[in-house]
């Protein structure tokens, strides 16, 4: 079996990106899914809420512009559904205090390819 191949078989790292920013979260998720990743880009709770039923996620990324009642809600129901799944909150700048009690936070202007390895170094 060849490398190319292994990497297919592989399963894919399953991520929720949630935002109201919409053309972030696209552009985000664009990024992502260029990466290997299945990428949901959720731009409400209710969305949000509803892939988390119908689907299970590795990974729930909560963009700088969330409100932090949402992302306390999105984290309860993301903990409920994968305990050892891993919560990212991106923040606006690095002195901003998280919004909940996310297992990793990445500043925004981070290089992108910041995103991508926290996300493959915590998924499995």
């Amino acid at each position: 079996m060849t490398r190319k191949s292994q990497f297919k078989t592989a399963r894919s790292i399953r991520v929720l990106s949630a935002s109201v920013d919409a053309n972030l979260n696209r552009s985000r998720a664009l990024i992502l899914r260029d990466q290997g990743f299945e990428v949901i880009a959720s731009e409400s709770v209710e969305d949000a809420r509803e892939h988390m039923q119908n689907q299970s996620f590795d990974v729930i990324i909560f963009g700088s512009t969330l409100p932090r009642d949402t992302c306390w809600t999105l984290a309860g129901v993301f903990r409920n559904r994968n305990p050892r799944g891993t919560i990212i909150e991106i923040l606006p700048s690095p002195w901003a205090a998280p919004k909940n009690n996310p297992d990793v936070t990445i500043v925004s202007c981070d290089d992108p390819k910041e995103l991508v390895s926290v996300i493959r170094q915590r998924a499995f």
